[in-house]
């Protein structure tokens, strides 16, 4: 029980306290006067995955790195399913906009360079690779926002600008960002403590929770972002959200693991995930980058799919 509360209790402190990290540092970025498209592109995106590299930071650091790779795993499943599902269900989820044809692409190449990685060896040469990817997809978007003069692209940067940035005065805003960066270290390390004892307890695997509890938890901010989004009627944040959310958590989170645990491979159940991962993302991705729309049944069918995993994931 005592486990149960700790990783449940960091889940929840992960889901509020980032959120305040997201606002107070867009709302910061907006009063240096930073351009939107980098607020967009990379304090919100960086944000809203925090958890789940925080989480895999700390685990790593911990000795547990199946932990760390079943969050980064199981959270990239889950934003394409359940948050992605989510949405849909509640309401039809509008894919026409170039910036979603553009960057889907984008996120299902990330992905899949992380599986690949992952079932060859994250090493320091994985992470050399990785990292160098980051580099080149934050420039890639920063500078393909900049000059395009699409309307949708132009209303994007609007609705996040819109949707991040708010009245409140510096002392607030700079109190807001460190308290949310200071409780989602908090959650985090939580989290990690409380999943390794439920893991020990239960004698399942590390790589098992983190794919199942710890990545459920470290997407509740994607599932917060993404809710929001959709009162506002702004599809297009709703499934960049994910997109840019996937591609930090292959990429970064990634980079975190191969340079701190110092050459790891998946085993056993994690092989599967790890391929289940990659279908998953190329599935969704041609969807997202070739279908007009993600209807309620085709979202229903997502959530179905993710809950079917879970007898496999289990299993080994």
């Amino acid at each position: 029980m005592t486990a149960a509360a700790l990783a449940l209790g960091g889940l929840v402190l992960l889901a509020v306290t980032s959120d305040w990290f997201v606002l107070g540092a867009a709302r910061l970025s907006a009063r240096l006067r930073v351009p939107p498209v980098i607020v967009g592109a990379v304090v919100v995106g960086f944000g809203t995955s925090a958890p789940e590299l925080l989480v895999s930071g700390l685990a790593v650091a911990e000795g547990q790195p199946d932990l760390a790779l079943g969050n980064v795993i199981g959270s990239n499943v889950a934003n394409l399913t359940v948050v992605l599902g989510s949405a849909a269900v509640v309401g039809t989820v509008a894919l026409g906009s170039r910036t979603i044809r553009r960057e889907a692409p984008l996120s299902t190449a990330a992905v899949c360079v992380f599986g690949v990685a992952a079932l060859v060896g994250l090493g320091p040469v994985a992470g050399v690779v990785l990292g160098a990817g980051l580099v080149a997809v934050l420039v890639r978007v920063v500078r393909t926002a900049r000059s395009s003069r699409a309307a949708d692209d132009e209303d994007l940067v609007d609705e996040v600008t819109d949707l991040e940035a708010g009245d409140g005065g510096l002392v607030l805003t700079l109190v807001m960002a460190a308290a949310g960066l200071a409780g989602t270290l908090i959650g985090a390390q939580l989290v990690v403590t409380g999943a390794v004892s439920i893991a020990e307890q239960l004698g399942v695997s590390e790589g098992f929770v983190g794919l199942t509890l710890v990545a459920i938890g470290t997407s509740l901010p994607e599932l917060v972002t993404s809710i929001q989004a959709l009162r506002r009627g702004e599809d297009e944040l709703i499934v960049g959200n994910v997109l840019g959310s996937n591609v930090f958590n292959s990429l970064a989170a990634g980079m975190i693991i191969a340079f701190g645990a110092g050459g790891v491979t998946v085993e056993g159940r994690l092989v599967w995930s790890v391929v289940l991962m990659v279908v998953v993302a190329v599935a969704v991705g041609a969807q997202l980058r070739f279908r007009s729309r993600l209807t309620r049944w085709e979202g229903a069918g997502l959530l179905a799919a993710y809950l079917a995993t879970m007898p496999l994931l289990a299993g080994g």
